[in-house]
Parts: structure tokens; sequence; C-alpha cells
């Protein structure tokens, strides 16, 4: 739930203002000042012996931070007094509201949980008690709360954050449903849900049955390449969206691997296109796991942005004309399998 950010505007003295939030707390020997960050601005507040209070305005559409030193926390800046304890050990800090029930309250409330429920799922996976019923029983629990926390909180960035949680647990059309709950001001002022809004757009337009839309892309050594160069030259052509970093595509890669084995020929090949990733480590990744059908590489969010990708490993298969066959998790797993029986 925890966002972090760079800021990077003009550094100011923060005075009382009415019907601001007031920050204090304590931080580590040896910090003079702490930075605080609201809707953009940056707020100073001096440290005397160990302890810092100050006062900034009220934004409860989206997250504002607290800086000292490397330390730096996440907020809601709701109106109610915001006391901060900075630890040694970063993952111990501790930041409360004074308020019952104030949007912090709620946001350190739902953290907790958040954080309970991922233990608590990873752990059973480990253990080897997560079959497909449980994990379904589990996703449905996580997707109730998240909705209950959306409804609960249509005015400010908790609201904004549950459904970012939401993308890819929900189809769009219910995803879409839930954004048109919250208020404009809030839409407004969270690039995340407008960033949701335009790939909910794009991808109406990329279901199947869609014609392809091309892309180009620059390779390191000067070279274009297209998605035309390969979509749409009467193959079936299986488009895997991924990254060097992203664990689920690396572990997708041996099914990807035995499917260019066992079909690639005359009607079936594959295309690797490497997004949100630097072009050295895609090939670095790309040889450590035997990576030889066609690659395009340093896509970067183009490719993403067009077909409304949220998130990877995200597989595409084109038809020999280049129209949408199939897309999404259906592809994954032995559902690629299933699909590419079916049709060659």
């Amino acid at each position: 739930m925890k966002k972090y950010i760079l800021f990077a505007t003009a550094t100011l003295i923060a005075a009382a203002c009415s019907n601001g939030t007031t920050v204090k707390g304590s931080v580590p020997e040896g910090t003079d000042q702490v930075v605080v960050s609201v809707a953009g601005q940056d707020y100073t507040l001096a440290v005397t012996d160990g302890q810092f209070k100050g006062s900034v305005p009220v934004n409860v559409t989206s997250f504002s931070y607290l800086a000292a030193d490397e330390f730096k926390e996440s907020f809601v800046s709701d109106g109610s007094t915001i006391t901060f304890d900075f630890r040694e050990d970063e993952d111990a800090n501790i930041v409360t509201s004074s308020k019952e029930g104030s949007i912090q309250s709620r946001v350190t409330a739902m953290e907790k949980w958040y954080d309970g429920f991922m233990k608590d799922y990873s752990e059973k996976v480990r253990a080897g008690e997560m079959s497909a019923e449980l994990d379904a029983e589990l996703t449905d629990a996580f997707v109730a709360k998240l909705k209950e926390t959306v409804a609960a909180n249509t005015d400010n960035v908790l609201g904004a954050s549950a459904i970012t949680l939401l993308t890819g647990q929900v189809e769009d059309a219910e995803l879409d449903e839930l954004i048109g709950t919250l208020s404009p001001k809030l839409i407004e002022a969270n690039d995340d849900l407008q960033r949701l809004q335009a790939g909910i757009e794009k991808r109406k337009g990329t279901q199947p049955g869609a014609m392809f839309t091309d892309f180009e892309i620059t390779q390191p050594d000067g070279s274009v390449a297209k998605l035309s160069d390969y979509v749409g030259k009467g193959k079936y052509i299986l488009v895997d969206f991924w990254a060097s970093w992203c664990g689920p595509c690396k572990r997708e890669i041996p099914n990807i691997k035995a499917a260019y084995e066992k079909y690639k020929g005359d009607k079936f090949d594959i295309l690797s296109v490497a997004v949100w990733n630097k072009p050295a480590e895609t090939v670095k990744a790309a040889e450590e796991l035997g990576v030889v059908w066609n690659q395009i590489i340093n896509a970067q969010r183009i490719p993403t942005d067009i077909y409304g990708i949220e998130g990877i490993p995200h597989l595409i298969l084109f038809g020999p004309d280049g129209t949408i066959v199939k897309r999404g998790e259906g592809l994954r797993g032995e559902g690629l399998q299933k699909t590419l029986g079916e049709l060659l």
C-alpha cells in the first residue's frame, strides 16, 4: 500500500495553518531536519533534541511523505495529528493518527490486514497447502475486502489504492464501475486511476477479434523492429510481454519454450517483447533462460500502453491474418498448451 516518489520541488519552512495536519515525532540521533511533501510541495521542519513538530496542508486525495535523512514514510494528511517514530531499523518505523477512524488510521489498519493476508497466503503456498479451492476462497476474500474498502473511501487515496490492487482481480467492466463510484476530485488528482481508465479503454479496442495495432521500437544496434515484422504474415504468433526482473515472467519461460519446441514451423512462431526493462538486463536474462526465438527489446511502455497491459507476463496470440485470437491469463501454463493444441 505504501508508495514512494522522488520529490524535487522547492523547500519551504512549514508555517502553522488553520485546519491543517499536525506532524510530529522523533528521529534518529544526528538528524537536524525532516522534509514533508504534500501534493508535490515540500515543507522543512527543524529537529530539536531528536523531536520535530509542525503543520502542513490537508490533502486526502494522494499520499504525502515525510523524510528524515535516509528514512521515508508515507501518510495521509487528513487533518488529524500524525505521529512518526523513526527507528534505526526502517521496517520498525511507526506512523499513527490521533483520531480514531481517520483516513490515516484506516490506512494503517489496511496495511496491517494486507501484510497479514499476504504472509498467511505465502505460508500456505510454502507448506504445500494451497489447493485450487483454497486459492479461490482466499482470492474471493481478498477481493471482497478491497471492494469494501473502496465503498468506504470514495473520496480519498485509500479507495484509489484499493482499486489499483483490484486490477487483474476483477473484470474491466467491474473495475470501470468501481472507479466511477469515486469522487471526480479524487480521480483528477490520481495518476494511477487515470492510467487504469486509459488502460480499460485500450483493452476494449484490443480484445479477441480486433486487428493488431502495430508499434515500432528502436533496437540497441540502431535498427527498427516492428510488431508487423512478425504478426499478420500467415502464422499464429504468440507474443510474450516480459521483463528480466519479473519472477512470474521467468517462471513462464519454460512453458513458452515447450510450446516453441513443439509447434514452431510454418503455422506458428513466438515473439518476446521486453518492456519496462534495461536492454542489457534483457539480453543477459534471455541468454540465461534460453530464449532463442524472435525478440524485440527496450520496448518500455510503448506496447503496454497500446494494449492496455497493466501487469506482466502478458501473452497475446495473434492469428495468421493479424487478428487477436486470445490474450491474458488463459494463455499461461496449461492454458497455452490447450489453446495451441486446439488450433494447431
